[in-house]
């Protein structure tokens, strides 16, 4: 469904993503882990062609359906993303409009790929809103972003990304501004989307405790590259690079041990 052959990304002179291939299958989730400044975000934003000037792909393919939408130009782009290709960023207080209700930003979502009313734009979003769990989506409709918690601000942004069902869902950090509790219900949240659309996602986070419940596959990015690649038992409980070995002994153990933090320079 996804695939990707050799992606380069650079902002200008410096390349910050080198020759990553992977592949998702339909209906799988792949998670993408590393620490700050990996180049996971930056990959996904490839993706989905939302990259900060002067980033640009420089080399390689992104498959979407057999279909190399790398070279597309921003107003293709704009035809896809939100129809075929979502996202989920990190802060989602911060990726929807303050001035307007969350039933505008449904509005909006929709009717740019679909003729609908308004009428039928607000009874597709209560559903969308009750999929994931949030009480009173009537009522929530008419709310603006800063009305809302962090928790349901995360929901309703993860709601308005699958508006027009998207066969692949990109989400960048979605959980790591969220308390435990609340994270666990987002992760539910996004697993019960596949479940019941068939939906791939593509997520990215620093959080093994995350790959560990929800991943299919996972790619390890060490400086803009992809290091190890494999499915979760593989790459989770028998790493074969020193990186990935070293990312799992970083997280702490409940025993009380300290965990170790990863030595950067013995991974070239």
């Amino acid at each position: 469904m996804l695939e990707l052959q050799n992606i380069s990304i650079a902002y200008g002179e410096k390349e910050v993503v080198r020759n990553v291939s992977l592949r998702a299958e339909k209906g799988e989730i792949v998670g993408i882990v590393g620490e700050s400044g990996s180049g996971k975000s930056t990959l996904i934003r490839g993706i989905i062609g939302l990259l900060d000037y002067p980033g640009k792909i420089i080399e390689g393919k992104i498959l979407l359906n057999g279909r190399n939408i790398a070279p597309y130009p921003a107003e293709k782009m704009r035809e896809i993303r939100g129809k075929e290709i979502a996202m989920i960023f990190q802060h989602a207080d911060l990726s929807l409009d303050p001035l307007w209700t969350i039933g505008k930003s449904f509005y909006e979502s929709i009717s740019m790929h679909k003729k609908i009313s308004k009428q039928e734009a607000m009874a597709c979003a209560a559903e969308r809103l009750k999929l994931l769990s949030l009480k009173n989506p009537e009522k929530v409709l008419n709310l603006y972003p800063h009305q809302l918690s962090g928790g349901m601000c995360q929901r309703t942004a993860i709601a308005i990304a699958m508006a027009n069902d998207p066969e692949l869902l990109l989400a960048d950090e979605p959980t790591s501004a969220l308390d435990m509790t609340v994270q666990n219900q987002v992760i539910e949240n996004m697993m019960s989307i596949r479940e019941q659309r068939g939906t791939t996602i593509l997520i990215v986070t620093h959080n093994m405790g995350v790959v560990e419940k929800m991943a299919d596959k996972v790619g390890v990015m060490y400086r803009g590259r992809l290091v190890e690649w494999g499915s979760k038992d593989e790459v989770l409980h028998d790493p074969k690079h020193a990186y990935t070995q070293s990312l799992i002994r970083a997280i702490p153990k409940m025993d009380g041990t300290l965990p170790q933090a990863p030595e950067r320079c013995i991974y070239e």
